[in-house]
């Protein structure tokens, strides 16, 4: 017992004569880190497409349809005043919102609701275990996701 403990107290003082802990530079200030405006080239700014989800279409009865004018508003409301409230942490590049905009724009109400649910499934630390590393963006380090994965080749 008294060898183990001999061992550990060597190990201990070769890791702490290796560490020069008194050449570290000293901690900065908030302010000072602010003069120096130092900026993370990964650093995520928590930013959306916030517009209106309105339909494309010319006809007026389809881009006035209530329901969409109320997921519409939902959205907006989600991105504008719910969203930046929260950790900006999406796995992906074109974040959920957006996609989901998207997705609502290509495919209507019914399939776009259909396929967002699936993105928002997706959207967490346990399933990014299974996105091949093709997909992922070498800058940023997020997923890269079309809304063409949606698309049936059924015509």
């Amino acid at each position: 017992m008294q060898d183990f403990a001999i061992k550990i107290a060597i190990l201990f003082s070769l890791i702490m004569s290796t560490n020069d802990f008194s050449a570290a530079s000293p901690p900065r200030s908030d302010f000072a880190m602010l003069q120096l405006k130092e900026v993370d080239e990964n650093a995520h700014i928590h930013s959306h497409d916030i517009r209106f989800m309105r339909s494309r279409s010319g006809n007026f009865f389809i881009r006035n349809n209530p329901v969409s004018l109320v997921f519409g508003g939902l959205m907006y409301s989600y991105q504008r005043f719910i969203s930046p409230q929260l950790p900006s942490e999406c796995l992906y590049v074109h974040n959920c919102s957006n996609f989901s905009k998207d997705l609502f724009y290509e495919y209507g109400i019914v399939k776009g609701l259909f396929t967002t649910s699936d993105r928002l499934l997706r959207c967490n630390r346990l399933s990014a275990l299974d996105i091949h590393p093709l997909f992922i963006d070498e800058k940023s380090g997020k997923v890269m996701e079309s809304i063409d994965i949606y698309k049936s080749d059924d015509k």
